[in-house]
């Protein structure tokens, strides 16, 4: 229990510091919001870069750990978007919030840090492979869809182009593209230049946390309380345990592989949730509760699987 603290405390407790000072105006939200950019613009993505530039990468994908992790995603992307249909009366675009929120996790700003603690830089090269498609897909997904949910008429394959022609602009993606062909050429990252990747990487924990608890003061419980609390169930309970059963039953993973799998499904849905209500316009009271009540949850959820872990239980 004690090893579980020693997580749990610092990462929440960076967290909570950000949103203290934040809300006690000790640091401006434009601040957070800056410090949020140095994290996803050049920090992770030195991160990853580093990390995939050095890495011994398997020859082959790990597809088992792919299959794990995102046949459960799709499934209750679907089922998000159905429940909000049949049981809220949304729209599409209400729809397709719901769904993202179902499946889509805190995995950098939150996940990251939890997964760097715990298991240290190498043995965290399974969740930075599932990183690497995790916005790729839901994020891509997302746009086509709420795209077309206000433009009916447009092409999908246009829809499609315009959507990939912004992915090529994400830092976080061009860091792992950048590291795997690094690898790939045989030329991993030394001397000064990874040193200075190193100085970036050791930033991303402590600023992640921070910035992240600054962002909390933006969500609270806005409204729609009841399809958010079955957003919430979903997405810190079902999601995790249906990503468990795909990787102990189905796919039969390492316990190592499997608690990765699970820690990156347990994670809180993501800020980016609101960001794509506030966009289009749509479901804002549901993406800003969820956010609010499904990071608060994941209080309680995260140190018991942390704790499940360590002793054995489910991973051993």
């Amino acid at each position: 229990m004690n090893s579980v603290l020693e997580i749990t405390v610092p990462v929440f407790g960076i967290g909570l510091l950000g949103y203290l000072a934040t809300r006690l105006g000790l640091f401006s939200a434009q601040a957070g919001e800056g410090l949020a950019r140095f994290v996803f613009d050049f920090a992770i993505p030195a991160l990853l870069l580093r990390t995939f530039a050095n890495a011994d990468l398997p020859e082959d994908m790990p597809l088992d750990l792919i299959g794990s992790y995102y046949l459960p995603i799709a499934v209750f992307y679907l089922l998000g978007m159905l429940v909000a249909k049949e049981f809220y009366a949304r729209p599409l675009s209400g729809q397709v919030i719901t769904g993202f929120s179902f499946s889509y996790g805190n995995a950098v700003l939150l996940g990251l840090p939890l997964v760097l603690l715990t298991l240290g830089d190498e043995g965290s090269l399974p969740y930075f492979i599932l990183l690497s498609i995790h916005a790729l897909s839901l994020f891509t997904v997302t746009t086509v869809l709420l795209e077309y949910s206000r433009h009916r008429d447009t092409s999908p394959l246009k829809l499609i182009g315009k959507v990939f022609l912004n992915l090529l602009k994400n830092p976080i993606l061009l860091g792992i593209v950048g590291g795997i062909a690094l690898n790939w050429l045989g030329l991993p990252l030394t001397g000064a230049l990874d040193t200075t990747a190193s100085y970036l990487q050791n930033a991303v924990a402590a600023c992640s946390l921070f910035a992240l608890g600054a962002s909390m003061t933006k969500y609270r419980i806005a409204g729609q309380l009841k399809q958010s609390l079955t957003v919430v169930l979903a997405k810190n309970i079902a999601f995790p345990v249906c990503v468990y059963l795909t990787c102990t039953q189905v796919f039969v993973l390492s316990a190592h592989w499997t608690f990765i799998a699970v820690l990156m499904a347990a994670q809180p849905t993501g800020v980016n949730a609101y960001i794509f209500a506030e966009r289009y316009q749509t479901a804002q009271a549901l993406a800003t509760t969820t956010v609010f009540l499904s990071t608060a949850f994941s209080l309680l959820t995260i140190p018991v699987l942390l704790y499940l872990y360590q002793s054995g239980v489910f991973f051993g």
